[in-house]
């Protein structure tokens, strides 16, 4: 399964869980050619969130392959709220 970011999945350690986004850890990378040595994937989730995004100190790194050992059901897209939206700014 691909992991997407701004999306609430079932884990089965801490229930639902909202993957903030997944990132590529390079040993090298060359800039003008854009291309490296992938070392590996990790994923930033949290289990603590609310309408505007993650709880402080909550975010999680682990790898993509550790993460996806207890991962289930993708549950739903994450749309964060806008807080310019309520002060009417």
């Amino acid at each position: 399964m691909k992991l997407t970011g701004n999306t609430i999945y079932e884990h089965d350690e801490h229930g639902a869980v909202l993957v903030i986004d997944v990132h590529h850890v390079f040993n090298e990378y060359d800039l003008e050619t854009e291309n490296g040595e992938l070392h590996l994937r990790v994923v930033r989730y949290t289990p603590n969130w609310d309408d505007y995004g993650p709880m402080p100190g909550s975010t999680q790194v682990t790898s993509t392959d550790d993460f996806r050992e207890q991962l289930g059901d993708q549950l739903r897209t994450f749309e964060p709220l806008d807080p310019q939206a309520e002060t009417g700014k």
